[in-house]
């Protein structure tokens, strides 16, 4: 080996040791430096291990002496350690026997079980779980548990631990309380007494009956207090009585007294006020238990009011009187200072103040106070026929303001056999004044008067009527007496010149004898004929002035005579017969008249018969109160639409040289002065039948 090659290992081996004393001298460091820290870890270690026996010792004595049950459970649901008080409460000791967690779950609720412990796992603890369990005996016990999860060093679910508490005794408590609630809310609620719970004042709770009472909502009525559902005047009542509660003199009172409503009316109660007080004896609530007697309170004073009303009306007859002693009455009643009563002219379709409460009116000294129908309230209520009350006249365009503005108004019609023939109206200067009450007592009441004032208006009207038909009467008996004497000097001045012309005539063709062609024979002829047919014009015109006048002699009137009569004076073709169906009753009247009605039927019949064997029938059927006649034949009948026209005078349907057209005219007037009708069913060329009515 060459020297060179021995001088490079002698520094390698050099340079070597250097490095292991370097190395040697870092190890030696190091070794102190663990040692020290072991020294180090070895006393904080012992103490921890102290520390851990203590909590350890302070753990057991908790879960030993812990008054609720405590359990520890694996994953699986086994039970691994169980505290004395779970021992006693569950009945299972697992020293002796093993327990899994499912056997005490009651079945159930084992879908919630399975939730919870699934929500245990997942989020490691849950709190407040309630359920039913069953004890080795078989007991049913409603708990509430409390768990967490166990962690290992490595953070990994290793077991679950619980706090079971038994609140079987409370849930029944609860459960009971809950259902005595439930009883009480039901008998509350359906309660025919309004019932309030009140605070200091303030409204805590009200059940549905108190809230339809007043109008008010559930919610509404935590917003009031007992003062603003109140009057003035009588909350000072009220308040007497609350402040004997206060101070212990007394635990309950009753009074009558008024609330106001939602909508502004006036709703009375009988008020049963009582205290609740705490252990101390301070009040805690009022219970209100509250019964509407408005009704009976208005009964009462309608009942009051409507007999009075009765006994002042009572045997008047004075429109006006009567209608003053209802304004009086009213007035009062309503609390207002203004009532006045209409009554309708429907001839000048206007309404005419007869009575107001504060002017006595009558028909010398009256206050003309005439309202349109339709304008106005009571105009319209006139016009309509319902009653209204308008709450504020500011807003209702049909008020018209007399003198200052009144905000209320009630407007009731009277009405008498379906037609209005009054209003009683009555104005306040209060808003809302009026309500549904009053409407209804007013509607009574109209009802009531209706029958009075109707009577005295019929009794008025009568008077005038019969004083007015006297006039009438005699000016008629005047009329009739000139126009009967018209009638025949009529008919005499028109019958002499006729009676002259035709004597004129005669002589005519007596002193041209031999000398006058046909067609001047023929001409006279007619001359002749038309003034016959001018007389017979006459005569019936004469007789029709005179067939509805009734002759004061009534006699009994055999009809089967006048029958017979004219079968022997009229003339009766061959080939017409007459018969009477069956025989005939006697009636009163005058024999000239029912000579009359039977002659023109008769005749009619014949003239209009167009059959060869011609037939007309007489007969009858008696009723209750009249007899009604018929006369049939078998002519050429009559149209439908003419069964009108040939009662009226001069209306002939068929121009015949011997037809005037008055005949069934004086028919008719014959059968309306006995009080009868007269109608026909006819079919042409069937024939026609003519009915008429004649009272007995």
């Amino acid at each position: 080996m060459s020297q060179n090659r021995i001088d490079i290992l002698e520094r390698a081996l050099k340079r070597q040791k250097a490095a292991r004393k370097i190395a040697e001298k870092i190890l030696e460091d190091k070794s102190r430096e663990l040692y020290l820290i072991y020294e180090e870890l070895k006393e904080t270690n012992t103490k921890l291990e102290e520390s851990l026996k203590e909590k350890s010792s302070e753990l057991k004595g908790v879960f030993q002496n812990i008054n609720d049950s405590y359990l520890i459970m694996d994953l699986s649901g086994n039970v691994l350690k169980m505290n004395d008080s779970a021992i006693d409460f569950f009945g299972y000791d697992i020293s002796k026997d093993k327990l899994n967690v499912k056997k005490l779950i009651y079945p159930e609720d084992s879908d919630y079980s399975f939730k919870s412990f699934y929500k245990l796992y997942k989020t490691g603890s849950f709190s407040n779980y309630v359920a039913r369990i069953l004890t080795k005996k078989n007991e049913v016990k409603w708990v509430q548990i409390n768990a967490t999860l166990i962690y290992d060093k490595n953070n990994k679910k290793i077991a679950a631990q619980g706090i079971i508490r038994n609140i079987t005794e409370t849930k029944r408590t609860t459960e009971l309380i809950s259902e005595q609630k439930k009883e009480l809310d039901v008998i509350i609620e359906n309660s025919s007494l309004g019932i309030a719970l009140i605070q200091q004042g303030e409204f805590i709770k009200t059940n549905s009956v108190f809230q339809n009472f007043l109008g008010y909502s559930e919610d509404e009525f935590l917003e009031l207090t007992i003062k603003d559902i109140s009057f003035k005047e009588d909350f000072q009542l009220s308040k007497k009585y609350l402040d004997k509660m206060d101070s212990g003199a007394i635990d309950n009172f009753v009074l009558d007294r008024r609330y106001k409503r939602k909508n502004g009316s006036i709703l009375w109660v009988k008020a049963n006020v009582n205290a609740v007080r705490d252990t101390f004896g301070a009040i805690k609530y009022q219970v209100v238990l509250v019964e509407d007697v408005t009704l009976k309170r208005e009964r009462t004073l309608i009942i009051d009011m409507i007999n009075d009303l009765a006994k002042s009306i009572l045997g008047k007859d004075n429109i006006y009187e009567i209608a003053w002693e209802v304004t009086q009455k009213i007035a009062k009643y309503l609390g207002s200072k203004d009532c006045v009563i209409y009554l309708v002219n429907h001839k000048n379709n206007t309404l005419e103040q007869i009575a107001s409460n504060f002017l006595k009116l009558d028909k010398k000294r009256i206050k003309k106070n005439i309202i349109p129908i339709g304008e106005g309230i009571a105009g319209n209520v006139a016009k309509f026929g319902k009653a209204v009350i308008v709450n504020d006249t500011s807003k209702d365009s049909r008020y018209i303001i007399e003198g200052e503005r009144r905000f209320s108004e009630i407007s009731v019609p009277i009405i008498s056999e379906g037609k209005v023939i009054g209003v009683i109206d009555s104005e306040h200067i209060d808003k809302n004044h009026y309500r549904k009450e009053h409407l209804h007592t007013l509607e009574n009441i109209a009802s009531l008067v209706s029958m009075q004032l109707k009577s005295a208006i019929n009794i008025r009207f009568r008077k005038k009527t019969e004083v007015k038909n006297k006039q009438l009467l005699s000016q008629l008996e005047k009329s009739n007496d000139e126009l009967n004497e018209y009638a025949h000097i009529v008919s005499h001045d028109l019958k002499s010149p006729l009676r002259s012309i035709d004597a004129l005539v005669s002589w005519v063709k007596t002193d041209n004898e031999g000398r006058l062609d046909e067609v001047t024979l023929a001409n006279f002829k007619l001359i002749e004929e038309t003034l016959q047919t001018m007389e017979d014009l006459i005569s019936s015109v004469l007789e029709y002035s005179s067939s509805g006048t009734e002759t004061n002699d009534k006699v009994k009137v055999d009809l089967n005579l006048i029958i017979d009569s004219l079968k022997k004076t009229l003339f009766i073709p061959d080939n017409i017969c007459i018969q009477v169906v069956k025989k005939l009753p006697i009636v009163n009247g005058d024999t000239t008249k029912f000579k009359q009605l039977f002659q023109n039927l008769i005749s009619n019949a014949i003239k209009f018969n167009n059959k060869d064997k011609g037939l007309i029938e007489i007969d009858f059927i008696e009723k209750t109160f009249l007899y009604q006649f018929s006369v049939k034949d078998n002519g050429i009948g009559i149209a439908e639409q003419f069964h009108d026209k040939i009662f009226k005078i001069f209306q002939s349907l068929n121009k015949r040289p011997d037809s005037t057209g008055i005949g069934l005219s004086i028919v008719k007037k014959i059968v309306n002065l006995y009080e009868g009708t007269i109608w026909l069913e006819s079919e042409p060329e069937l024939g026609t039948t003519f009915y008429f009515t004649i009272k007995k």
